[in-house]
């Protein structure tokens, strides 16, 4: 068999005829891999800049038509934090049974095989192959499967959980209709079912003030806003604000694409001109089935079932027309049932690359920008170790990417990794001489390893390309910093100056060029206080990013303008202590200055009585009293994301009260979030936790998360974990700890990627968090 790719829209309306002939002639093909559907779909994919391709199988002679077709979405995912993976899925899966590829009948196992050599020899930046919702009697994905070796390659069977209202979402009803809607309401329905439907119909059809509408042209908006506003009602408190926004965004382009190619039923029950609910049905002429995909009603009408209503005049609608099935989709709920429907029993199937979690696998070239993405997203929260193993990846797909190469320079930078950013750097300028942005970086780091002449050639010869505000700001900032540091003060301030200039309204712009006028006694004694606060400000945004050396300039810097700002001293000796200064006396003094200038000061209170600890100066009796308070400390600025003071404070707890089992398992997740440099100590906390509590789920899970990042933990054992991260998940979210549940559902799917209940249960605690968005590519998914 010959294989072809197509992945454009316009190749895809080339082949519309001959997939349709494959798609009608194929016993086993369901409206969801219709080219009508999938041609809505790959548009939504489009619009989302998300990577698609289908297979397109032929006989090798020449002039020969397509005989199957096999469509996949190119996803990309993360099996630990920061390593990344692609993911293959079918295109178009929703709430239904379906297929993993359609084909002409005999052909079978033959495009079978060639669809798995191609994955297997053409096309290997994959790790997982998901093909969802199929049959429990399906035997296509069987034959798809069977040709990948198993000593490389892991077959899983998966199921869909109950979700918060208990169906049972591996349950797909269906309707087997008859050829008469008089047989139908004898044969399918229970008695008082069919009075009912009887009964509600002749209400309907009778009463003036009732009518049922069918969209046109022109009242097609109309149609679609009372089907999503009443769906959005139903479901938003479940689903989350943004998760139905894009659920929403979907099936509006959707439900106009099967308007447009004259499948869709979407009847509107109204009383007067008061809409009281809407179901959208997608039609399969070929295959003579509807299939219910959307529905919704105005829930304050208790006297009146509209769904029933508008199911049994779909129904009706669909017997008159000869089809053949009426499709409820995914879902055990008792109504389905009532209406005359049998279950049909779903799975979900995975094909995943053994060995995995020890390396990181290739990418799509295709998959770069939600690669990057995602590198983006960690480097942003100061998770520098997972952003430059992302950035490192984009760059063995593509060695000459841009952004990754910047990315992966500030990254080194920040790390003292000085030969990596340089390499980084001048990599990307041998690319992109012109690239401002790189000039800057490169002078910047030549200026903090001291190398002044190489910094100030650099900056200069940044300066003569075309100014971009912020930047060439920022230039002009450390030139005059550089120039300051030689004892050119005219020319620092001179380089001041243009920064202001060049962003009015940019604080440390006009920070520095204060501080150049107080050290030359140039500033009035009325500003000293208004640039004190502003120096600490900037010096907390500093340390807090881990440039510290420019934190300690403007904490002393604040303290020079104004002795008696307390958090300036505080910081400023807590700044030291990160940086590792060796003079306890001088972090000493710091603390008591600012104990002594606030004496509510909490921080500064415990800082002082941690020194002294340490000095063995502090009273035995108070060690309780200052390992919680270190305890309460750690937690505040675990919550601000403060890495290493919130280790700092843990630590001090765990050496003050040995025996305090919480501060170690923070400490332990701390550390374990810190990266592969400090895991050891990471175990070695947890293990302490176990000892302290045998029982200790989190301590547990803390180990084998490590154990699996290390490539130590046996399959399953990751299977065995996967499922306590995700139960611990649960209960943690139970407890109003978001957060906490979060971190433990990554875990789950990290360790199993096809645990669909974390996945799910993932995006649902997100939602619930409120500062994400949440991409969902398939409705009702």
């Amino acid at each position: 068999m010959r294989i072809d790719v197509v992945d454009t829209l316009d190749q895809f309306k080339e082949i519309k005829e001959e997939w349709e002939w494959v798609y009608q002639s194929d016993p086993k093909s369901l409206f969801f891999i219709s080219w009508v559907w999938l041609n809505g779909r790959l548009n939504c994919h489009e619009a989302y800049e998300q990577p698609w391709m289908i297979l397109a199988a032929k006989e090798t002679e020449p002039n020969q038509n397509y005989v199957a077709f096999f469509p996949l979405v190119i996803n990309t995912d993360e099996k630990l934090p920061g390593q990344l993976y692609n993911e293959l899925s079918i295109i178009g899966v929703t709430d239904a049974m379906h297929i993993p590829f359609i084909c002409l009948p005999n052909y079978e196992k033959d495009v079978a095989s060639a669809f798995a050599n191609y994955l297997l020899q053409h096309f290997t930046a994959w790790s997982t192959l998901t093909i969802a919702n199929l049959s429990t009697a399906d035997t296509r994905s069987k034959l798809l499967l069977e040709d990948f070796p198993k000593e490389n390659y892991l077959v899983q069977e998966l199921h869909h959980t109950s979700d918060v209202d208990s169906i049972d979402n591996n349950i797909v009803p269906h309707i087997l209709l008859p050829q008469d809607w008089d047989i139908y309401l004898q044969e399918k329905l229970s008695s008082n079912t069919r009075q009912k439907v009887k009964r509600l119909l002749r209400k309907v059809s009778q009463n003036g003030e009732f009518r049922v509408t069918q969209p046109t042209a022109e009242t097609l908006d109309q149609h679609i806003k009372v089907l999503l506003n009443f769906w959005e009602k139903s479901w938003s408190g479940r689903k989350g604000n943004e998760h139905c926004r894009n659920i929403l965004e979907n099936a509006d382009l959707s439900l106009r694409r099967c308007f447009e190619y004259h499948c869709l039923y979407l009847p509107v029950l109204w009383r007067n001109n008061q809409p009281l609910g809407a179901i959208a049905n997608l039609i399969d002429w070929q295959k003579k089935s509807m299939l219910f995909w959307l529905g919704g009603r105005d829930e304050a009408v208790k006297n009146l079932s509209s769904g029933l209503i508008l199911h049994a005049l779909s129904i009706q609608f669909a017997i008159q027309n000869q089809f053949e099935v009426y499709d409820f989709l995914m879902g055990n709920e008792a109504y389905k049932f009532s209406l005359g429907a049998q279950p049909q029993h779903i799975k979900i199937l995975t094909l995943q690359r053994r060995g995995e979690s020890q390396r990181s696998p290739q990418l799509d070239i295709r998959t770069l920008p939600q690669a990057l993405e995602i590198a983006s997203i960690y480097h942003q929260a100061g998770r520098l170790s997972e952003a430059g193993q992302c950035y490192r990846q984009i760059l063995h797909t593509q060695p000459e990417h841009a952004e990754a190469l910047y990315g992966l320079g500030v990254i080194c930078q920040r790390t003292g990794d000085w030969q990596g950013a340089e390499t980084s750097f001048k990599k990307l300028l041998e690319l992109q001489p012109d690239n401002l942005k790189a000039w800057f970086s490169l002078g910047t780091l030549y200026q903090t390893q001291g190398h002044l002449h190489g910094a100030d050639q650099t900056f200069r010869r940044a300066l003569d390309l075309p100014t971009v505000p912020v930047i060439t700001a920022a230039i002009f900032h450390n030139l005059g910093y550089l120039l300051q540091q030689q004892g050119d003060w005219d020319g620092a301030i001179d380089c001041y100056q243009q920064a202001k200039d060049l962003q009015p309204e940019c604080v440390e712009a006009d920070v520095i060029w204060a501080n150049a006028l107080y050290e030359q006694g140039k500033l009035s004694s009325e500003k000293y206080s208004h640039y004190a606060n502003l120096n600490m400000d900037l010096g907390d945004q500093r340390r807090q990013v881990g440039d510290l050396s420019v934190a300690i300039a403007y904490y002393q810097q604040a303290i020079a303008m104004q002795p008696d700002l307390a958090e300036a001293s505080y910081y400023l000796g807590l700044t030291l202590q990160i940086q590792g200064d060796v003079d306890n006396d001088n972090i000493l003094a710091c603390y008591q200055r600012a104990w002594q200038l606030k004496p509510a000061y909490r921080e500064a209170e415990v800082a002082v009585a941690n020194i002294l600890y340490d000095q063995k100066q502090l009273p035995p009796s108070e060690n309780n009293q200052y390992a919680l308070a270190n305890y309460e400390l750690g937690n505040k600025y675990q919550k601000q994301q403060e890495l290493e003071v919130a280790i700092s404070y843990y630590r001090q707890a765990t050496l003050m009260q040995p025996e305090l089992l919480d501060a170690y398992s923070h400490l332990a997740l701390m550390l374990q979030l810190k990266g592969e440099e400090s895991w050891d100590e990471a175990i070695a906390c947890y293990q302490k936790a176990l000892n302290l509590n045998p029982a200790d789920p989190t301590a547990d899970i803390g180990i084998a998360t490590i154990l699996y990042h290390q490539g130590k933990l046996s399959q399953s054992e990751q299977l065995r974990y996967a499922d306590r991260a995700y139960t611990l998940g649960n209960s943690q979210k139970e407890l109003g700890d978001l957060q906490a549940a979060i971190d433990s559902y990554r875990i789950a799917i990290s360790m199993n990627s096809s645990l669909t209940d974390a996945k799910h249960a993932l995006r649902t605690a997100l939602q619930e968090r409120d500062n994400v968005t949440i991409k969902v590519s398939c409705v009702k998914q």
